[in-house]
C-alpha cells in the first residue's frame, strides 16, 4: 500500500489507534474470526515488519512507542536480532510478556513469562553476539497479530567485498550482499539483512534521523532501493523531527515545509516523528504516561508547522499517530482480505456435512431386504467373482510384485512345504530351473500351472525301488516261472503296486498346494477392491458409497475436515465415509467403480462370501482328487508287449510252454510239443527278469498317470474356477432368506449406528449454520472498526 492510498483512504477515521478500549467490539470480532480460522485450518498470513536503521536513529524507541508500553528496549548496542510477536488474546486485560526458550544460551531452555518492566534487563542478559534472534511474545486483547523484527543496527562504513558461503561470486545473493556491505558492518550484517528482507510478505521500515536535505540526502534510500527496488513494500520514518524544526536551519515558511514533507524523490510512505528519548521513556511507568508523552511531542511539531502555515494534507505524515495509523490500517486490510476465504471454507464444511447427512438418511430409508439382496448380488457378481476370474485367467491388477510368490516363497508357507515320498523323505529336483517361472512372483492360474509343472518334474524323479526276492516270489505265486504270461503278470502287478505307493503321497501334496493357491486369492481380491476404492476416492472425493447418489442436494462432494471445539465457535472432530444405497429406481445401473462394498461396514457379510468360496474350492478339490484316484483303482492289468525284452523273448522261444508272443512268432514251424529243450529259470534269473520288466512298466505307468492327473486338474479343478464359481456362489446368495440376509449384514446394528451418525451430523450441521451466522456478524463488526462511541 503506497502513501497515496493511505492519504485517500476515507473508510477509516484518522488518526486510527486500535490500541484503545473504544475498539473492543472490533477486537472481539477479530478474536472470533482468528479462532474459527484456526479450527477450520484456514491459513491467514501474519503481517511482518522489519525495522532497519543505524544505531541511535530511534528504531527501538519507534517499536516501543508503537507497542504502547514502556519497556526500555534498545538500551545499548544490540548484538542479536529481536523478534517481537504481538498476539491478540481476549483474556489478557494486561499485556503478558513471554520470552521463548533460547537454546543458544545456557539456562534458557524453557519459556519464561516476565513482567513488562523487566523486558529490558532480560534482553540485556541474552544480548550475546549470534544470528539466532531473541523471540518475545506479547499477548494483549487490544492487539492485531503481527511480527516486529529488529535486526542489529547498520553502520554506514565502506568495507571490502564479501561472499556468502555456498554462493558463487556472480550470484545475485552475493552481489546484493556486497552492495549492502558497503553500507553496513561487513559480511555478517550483509548476510543477515539479506536474509531478513528477501521474503516478499515482509514490510521494510527504514528509520533514520531527519536532516535538512530530507529524502534527497537519505542514507537509507540507497539501501532500500537495493533491497526493494520498486519500494512497493518499504516505508520511511525520519525521526527527531523536532530537532530539525527548532535547529540551526529551521523552515522559514510553509513552502519550504511542504517541499520537505512531500519528499517526491522517495515515492513510498514517509513519516516524520519525534519520539521520547531514553531519559523520557525511563520516567514513564504506565501505558497512559507513554502515550501522553508521545502525543505532547507530536503536538509540538504540529504547532510549529501550523505557525508556518503548512499544507494540512501532510498532517497524515507527521507524528507517531500517523505512523501507527498506516501500520494499523495496513494490518487491518490484510486481515480483512482473508475474511471471505474463511467464510468460503466454513460454507464448504457446512455443505459437506449436509451432503453426508442426506446420504445417511437415504441409506436409512433404503436399508431393507430388497436393497441388501441387491448389494449382495452386485458385490458377488461384479466385484468378488470378477476379481477371482481375472486372477485365475490372467491380470496385473493383483500387483504381482506385492502379492505374487516365487516357488521358494510358496513352499515356505505352513500350508505347503516341500515334496516328500511315501517314506517321509524329501524329494529334491536335480535342477529347479526345469520348473517354469520358478523365480518369478505369480498368483492365481499362473501359479497353479507352475505347480503342475513342478509336479511333473517331481514324478520324473521317482524311480522303482529295488525289488526283493520275496516280493518277486510272492507276485509269481504258485506258478512256475517258465511261462511268459507268468513273468508278465508278476511284473505288471509289482509295477502297479509300487506306482500307487509312490504317487499317492504326491497327489495328496499336489491338491494341498493347489487348494492353498486358490484359497489365498481372497486376500488378493481384498487388496484389489481396496485399491479400486482408493482410486475412486481420488477421482470422486471421499464418498465410499456403494452406489454413487446423484440426487444429493449439493452438486459436488467436498472433502471433510476435523473441526475442533473453540469457545462459542465450536464443533466436533469428525470424518465421515458414508455409504449411500440406491434402490432399483435409479436412473441408470451403477457403474463398476461405484459398486464397492466397504469391508469395514459389512465384515460378517464379506466373511460369509469368503466362506462360500472356500467351501466351493474344497468341494471341487475333493471331486478332482476322486477323479485322479480312478487312475489307481483299476482291475488287474497285464503288460503283453514283450517284444523289446530280448531275454524274455529268448526264454519264450526256448520254453516248452507256448506263450502268446511265441506262438505268433514261430510261423507254424515249431510247436511246444516238438521242442525238447526244456528250460526252467532259477530265482536269480526270475528276479532279474521281473525287476527289469517291472522297471519299464513303472516308468510307462508313471508317465501316463502323471499326464492324466495333470489333465484332470485342468479339466476338473482350474476350469470350474472360471466357469462354475459364479453360478455356485450366486445360487447360495439367492437361496438366502430375508432374515438370514439381514443377519449376515447385521442390519440392526447398522441401523443403530446410522441413527447415531444421523443425530451427530444433524448437530454438526446446526453448529455450522450457527457459526456461519455468527461469522457474518463478526465480519461486519470487524469490517467497520469505528469506536463504540461513534457507532452508538
Amino acid at each position: 500500500m503506497d502513501r497515496q492510498s493511505v492519504v485517500k483512504s476515507t473508510a477509516i477515521p484518522f488518526p486510527l489507534n486500535f490500541d484503545n478500549e473504544k475498539y473492543d467490539d472490533m477486537y472481539r470480532a477479530y478474536n472470533k474470526i482468528m479462532v474459527l480460522a484456526r479450527d477450520l485450518n484456514a491459513f491467514i498470513e501474519t503481517p511482518e515488519f522489519v525495522f532497519i536503521g543505524k544505531d541511535g536513529n530511534g528504531k527501538s524507541a519507534l517499536i516501543e512507542s508503537f507497542i504502547g508500553f514502556p519497556m526500555m528496549i534498545g538500551e545499548g548496542s544490540s548484538l542479536r536480532p529481536l523478534h517481537i510477536t504481538l498476539m491478540n488474546n481476549a483474556r489478557c486485560e494486561e499485556p503478558i510478556v513471554t520470552f521463548k526458550r533460547d537454546r543458544s544460551l545456557d539456562s534458557y531452555e524453557v519459556d519464561r513469562q516476565i513482567d513488562i518492566s523487566m523486558v529490558s534487563s532480560e534482553i540485556s542478559k541474552r544480548n550475546q553476539k549470534t544470528s539466532i534472534p531473541i523471540e518475545i511474545t506479547i499477548e494483549y486483547r487490544y492487539y492485531l497479530n503481527m511480527l516486529l523484527i529488529e535486526p542489529p543496527s547498520v553502520s554506514i562504513q565502506p568495507t571490502n567485498a564479501i561472499t556468502i558461503q555456498g554462493q558463487s561470486m556472480t550470484s545475485p545473493a552475493n552481489q546484493l550482499a556486497n552492495k549492502i556491505a558497503k553500507l553496513s558492518i561487513g559480511n555478517e550484517m550483509g548476510e543477515m539483512i539479506t536474509q531478513y528482507t528477501k521474503s516478499n510478505n515482509r514490510t521494510l521500515v527504514f528509520v533514520e534521523t531527519s536532516t535538512v536535505g530530507g529524502a534527497n540526502s537519505s542514507e537509507m534510500l540507497e539501501l532500500a532501493k537495493k533491497l526493494d527496488y520498486k519500494l512497493d513494500r518499504s516505508i520511511f520514518v525520519f525521526n527527531k523531527f523536532h530537532s530539525l524544526l527548532t535547529g540551526d536551519q529551521p523552515f522559514t515558511n510553509g513552502r519550504d515545509a511542504n517541499r520537505f514533507l512531500g519528499s517526491p524523490s522517495i515515492g513510498a510512505p514517509t513519516f516524520f516523528t519525534t519520539l521520547p528519548s531514553t531519559a523520557q521513556r525511563s520516567q514513564c511507568s504506565t501505558k497512559d504516561q507513554l502515550s501522553q508523552l508521545c502525543d505532547q511531542l507530536q503536538q509540538k511539531d504540529l504547532t510549529i508547522l501550523e505557525q508556518l502555515q503548512f499544507d494540512k494534507k501532510y498532517e497524515r505524515n507527521v507524528g507517531l499517530s500517523a505512523f501507527r495509523h498506516w501500520i494499523s490500517e495496513f494490518t487491518w486490510r490484510k486481515y480483512l482480505d482473508s475474511v471471505p476465504e474463511v467464510l468460503k471454507r466454513l460454507n464448504s464444511f457446512r455443505t459437506t456435512s449436509e451432503d453426508q447427512l442426506y446420504q445417511i438418511r437415504q441409506q436409512l430409508d433404503r436399508t431393507n431386504a430388497v436393497t441388501l439382496r441387491q448389494i449382495a448380488n452386485s458385490y458377488v457378481s461384479i466385484e468378488f467373482i470378477q476379481c477371482i476370474e481375472k486372477l485365475v485367467t490372467r491380470t496385473l491388477e493383483g500387483n504381482p510384485s506385492l502379492n505374487g510368490q516365487t516357488l521358494e516363497e510358496e513352499k515356505s508357507q505352513d500350508e505347503t512345504g516341500d515334496w516328500y515320498d511315501h517314506n517321509g523323505k524329501p524329494i529334491e529336483l536335480n535342477d529347479e530351473k526345469l520348473v517354469t517361472f520358478y523365480d518369478n512372483k505369480l498368483y492365481g492360474g499362473q501359479q497353479f500351472e507352475r505347480l503342475l509343472t513342478e509336479f511333473k518334474c517331481i514324478t520324473e524323479v521317482i524311480q522303482l525301488e529295488e525289488l526283493s526276492i520275496s516280493e518277486v516270489a510272492c507276485s509269481i505265486g504258485s506258478n512256475r516261472p517258465s511261462n511268459a504270461s507268468v513273468i508278465a503278470w508278476a511284473a505288471s502287478d509289482l509295477a502297479q503296486k509300487k506306482i500307487k505307493e509312490a504317487l499317492l503321497p504326491l497327489v495328496d501334496q499336489l491338491f494341498k498346494r493347489a487348494t492353498y493357491i486358490l484359497r489365498r486369492l481372497v486376500d488378493i481380491v481384498d487388496r484389489m477392491i481396496e485399491n479400486k476404492k482408493k482410486s475412486s476416492f481420488r477421482r470422486h472425493g471421499n464418498s465410499t458409497s456403494l452406489f454413487q447418489d446423484n440426487t444429493s442436494p449439493s452438486s459436488q462432494s467436498q472433502s471433510s475436515s476435523s473441526i475442533s471445539q473453540s469457545n462459542s465457535l465450536s464443533s466436533e472432530n469428525m470424518v465421515y465415509g458414508i455409504q449411500s444405497m440406491n434402490g432399483s429406481d435409479g436412473a441408470s445401473r451403477p457403474s463398476h467403480e461405484n459398486t464397492i462394498v466397504n469391508v469395514e461396514d459389512h465384515p460378517y457379510f464379506i466373511y460369509s462370501v469368503k466362506e462360500m468360496y472356500f467351501k466351493y474350492v474344497d468341494q471341487i478339490a475333493a471331486d478332482c482328487k476322486n477323479k485322479c484316484m480312478d487312475e489307481f483303482y483299476t482291475t488287474r492289468l497285464i503288460y503283453w508287449d514283450l517284444q523289446s525284452n530280448k531275454d524274455l523273448k529268448k526264454f519264450c522261444t526256448d520254453s516248452p510252454c507256448v506263450s502268446l508272443n511265441n506262438s505268433n512268432n514261430n510261423n507254424g514251424k515249431t510247436t511246444p510239443g516238438n521242442n525238447s529243450n526244456n528250460h526252467t529259470l532259477n530265482s536269480k534269473e526270475t528276479h532279474a527278469m521281473v525287476t527289469e520288466l517291472a522297471s519299464k512298466l513303472f516308468q510307462d505307468i508313471r508317465n501316463r498317470m502323471s499326464k492324466n492327473i495333470m489333465l484332470k486338474c485342468y479339466n476338473y479343478f482350474l476350469i470350474p474356477m472360471q466357469m462354475d464359481l459364479k453360478l455356485n456362489i450366486q445360487d447360495n446368495i439367492t437361496k438366502l432368506s430375508d432374515a438370514m440376509l439381514e443377519e449376515i449384514f447385521e442390519i440392526q446394528t447398522t441401523k443403530e449406528r446410522l441413527r447415531e451418525d444421523e443425530q451427530h451430523l444433524a448437530q454438526i450441521c446446526n453448529q455450522f449454520i450457527q457459526q456461519e451466522e455468527n461469522y457474518k456478524k463478526y465480519s461486519q463488526s470487524f469490517s467497520h472498526p469505528f469506536p463504540s462511541a461513534v457507532r452508538n
